[in-house]
């Protein structure tokens, strides 16, 4: 099922950004992890590792199902209590051991009470064979701020966090499971999870091959699996446990249930598009473009990415410098809870890039200006949900402190954020074995075969080329309005320009990010990145002696005590970014434009949606578009979801947030709008 909001920002004015529960956690004298809270422990007191390995590794056959997977194939595990993160850390190390080594493992956890890293640690020092894997979770680990959490655990292995109550991240989850852990506490003492919709959930995210086992076999959790369509079956416990469960899913796949989706939003069916064969054509070789190759490369797929210019990263992603930011509130959004977990991801992402990419992890500040800045600070003064996770709000000393130069206000400071080469990182993100990159290529047709495939007809130095492939991605900003099946889209031009001043005795002691209006990015090879000027509308980007004067001025105004304005220019560069009406990227699927409002346009007005039949979606042709000024920052976690999408694996982003990405959305709210 998919679902649409009519208005982006609805709630953003009331409903605010709800702090984790803490869990409430004790240790026993063994050193046993315990809720005080539930009166229960997290794993066996006998030995935990051992406990999982027999209820939820044995109990769903995942050895022998690790091993049999064929080469590039995907597998799922979703478990309901993430707790101290034990079962997932041994289904990583059995994965590791038995499956072949092109295959991926997505594992899924739900958790309403976030442990800590620390707590994390302690908890699971008993065992010394996983310290390595230990050491990973918690360097990865995300901030405990409700929402899903794409956990990069290694090249093939990512950890899904869901923190929140699991009636409603599992309600919001677009996967296809196939082992499930029924963990968490006791039914007869957390009553709350051990719930029909629970059980409703698994079955809506369940298939034939589908398995569970669970340490439980209460008689409401019995019924509970059996009503949704689950063989049960006992077996003996572990340890002093006299009996546990497990079986399979024999139900019939289907729609999801009246009431386990949000509210106020309108659903209908999504295809679930399976790619026939591996092979992509990338259109668009900047930050979009390479990071979609890269995953599709990772998942198997031999990509052919086609750039119209003479090099990679030839438009707005070619500056030398790059702030990864996001602008961040306390509402309790889709938008932000995207950027929220983007930011994660990508500043994650910048640690552990390789040094022939230049970067720096040196933290990042943004002013507060007054004026419009003044009414998000006053919010994040009353209650920061990033506060010890992400972000914080300091004091104009603080701020100076961190920066290594007089700042005049306060700011929120990221500790992980800062800056990255954008061509350099372009470069990299290319560098793979099934990546062949072709340069001077203008597409200018897209042709759907019969087959299912595309052509794409490109004009070359050479003359006119036709390639082919059975999926399709376009990365080329403001040039996707060009092809016929992708004119419908939105897609707005805004010229902008980064001025590259020379180093002063003032400006060589800045040591982070500095953001407001503009950005001032510490020195790369004796200059600083500052900038950048933005006209909306301008379609061919030119360099303009104003820009650096007003990219200076503004930085004055900002930063009196670090810029005079008269700083010497080294160079500048001119850009054109990519922008949606709503400032939001555009990441899914195409539509046939007059198929899709044909059909829904008096479902729409009628809220008939549930009997609409499915949207007439390309097949195999998707959109990577318009980042606008925050691409660094959201295009890992867009790509990441795009790749997930194209090869059939979980969405690394709740299905809301998804809906806010498809680039369809402008065409439901114009129909919902009753417009054509």
């Amino acid at each position: 099922m998919t679902s649409f909001s009519a208005d982006p920002d609805a709630g953003s004015d009331d409903a605010q950004q709800p702090s984790m529960e803490r869990p409430d956690l004790v240790f026993t004298d063994a050193g046993s992890p315990r809720s005080a809270s539930f009166d229960d422990v997290y794993f066996s007191t006998d030995n935990g590792y051992a406990e999982t390995d027999y209820v939820f590794l044995q109990g769903n056959g995942l050895a022998q199902r690790f091993a049999q997977m064929a080469d590039h194939r995907h597998f799922t595990v979703a478990e309901t209590g993430f707790g101290t993160g034990l079962s997932a850390l041994a289904t990583w190390d059995l994965f590791e051991q038995t499956a072949p080594a092109s295959a991926r493992l997505t594992f899924i956890s739900s958790e309403r009470y976030p442990l800590s890293k620390h707590q994390i640690q302690q908890a699971l020092q008993a065992w010394p064979t996983l310290s390595g894997r230990v050491e990973r979770l918690v360097a990865e680990y995300p901030p405990r701020l409700p929402g899903f959490h794409l956990v990069e655990l290694s090249d093939r292995v990512d950890l899904l966090l869901l923190f929140g109550d699991v009636q409603d991240t599992l309600s919001d989850l677009n996967a296809r499971v196939d082992a499930w852990f029924l963990d968490g506490f006791t039914p007869s003492r957390n009553p709350d999870m051990w719930q029909p919709p629970l059980f409703q959930s698994m079955a809506r995210l369940s298939h034939a091959d589908t398995t569970f086992a669970t340490f439980t076999s209460a008689s409401p959790v019995r019924a509970g699996l059996q009503g949704a369509g689950f063989t049960v079956a006992r077996r003996p416990g572990f340890g002093k446990k006299r009996e546990m469960l497990h079986g399979h899913f024999a139900g019939m796949e289907g729609p999801p249930r009246p009431g386990l989706w949000p509210q106020n939003e309108w659903h209908w069916p999504a295809s679930r598009i399976t790619p026939s064969n591996s092979t992509a054509i990338v259109v668009g070789a900047g930050l979009a473009g390479a990071h979609t190759a890269r995953e599709l490369a990772k998942r198997g797929f031999q990509v052919t990415v086609l750039e119209q210019a003479d090099e990679v990263a030839a438009g707005a992603s070619g500056n030398l410098q790059g702030a990864i930011y996001a602008r961040l509130s306390h509402d309790d959004t889709p938008v932000n809870r995207f950027y929220t977990e983007a930011l994660h991801l990508s500043q994650r992402r910048l640690a552990f890039l390789p040094e022939s990419v230049p970067h720096q992890q040196c933290g990042l500040l943004q002013l507060n200006q007054g004026n419009k800045e003044a009414r998000r600070f006053n919010h994040l003064h009353q209650r920061n949900p990033f506060a010890g996770e992400l972000a914080d709000c300091i004091s104009p000393s603080l701020a100076s402190e961190q920066a290594g130069v007089v700042l005049p206000s306060e700011a929120l400071f990221f500790p992980d954020g800062g800056w990255v080469q954008p061509p350099a990182l372009v470069q990299h993100q290319l560098s793979h074995p099934h990546i062949q990159v072709r340069t001077q290529h203008r597409v200018t047709a897209l042709f759907q075969r019969d087959d299912g495939h595309w052509e794409v007809r490109c004009d070359t130095k050479g003359g006119q080329q036709t390639l082919t492939a059975s999926q399709v991605i376009l990365c080329n900003a403001w040039n996707a309005h060009v092809l016929e099946q992708s004119q419908y889209l939105p897609l707005k031009p805004i010229g902008g320009q980064v001025t590259r001043i020379e180093s002063t005795p003032a400006l060589s002691d800045l040591k982070a990010v500095i953001c407001s209006d503009r950005y001032l990015v510490p020195a790369y090879d004796g200059a600083l990145s500052l900038g950048a000027s933005f006209h909306v509308g301008q379609t061919e980007p030119a360099l303009h002696e104003q820009d650096d004067i007003d990219n200076l001025n503004n930085a004055h105004q900002r930063l009196p005590e670090l810029i005079s304005g008269g700083e010497s220019v080294r160079d500048a560069r001119a850009g054109q970014r990519c922008a949606s009406p709503d400032y939001f990227p555009q990441v899914g699927p195409l539509a046939n434009a007059e198929g899709f409002a044909s059909i829904y346009q008096t479902g729409l007005t009628k809220r008939l949606t549930h009997r609409l039949p499915e949207p007439p979606y390309y097949q195999g042709l998707w959109a990577n578009l318009a980042h606008g000024s925050k691409g660094l920052c959201s295009i890992p976690l867009a790509s990441r979801a795009l790749a997930a999408w194209i090869n059939g694996e979980p969405l690394p982003v709740a299905q809301s947030v998804a809906n806010h990405l498809n680039p369809n959305r402008f065409i439901i709210r114009q129909l919902i709008r009753g417009q054509r």
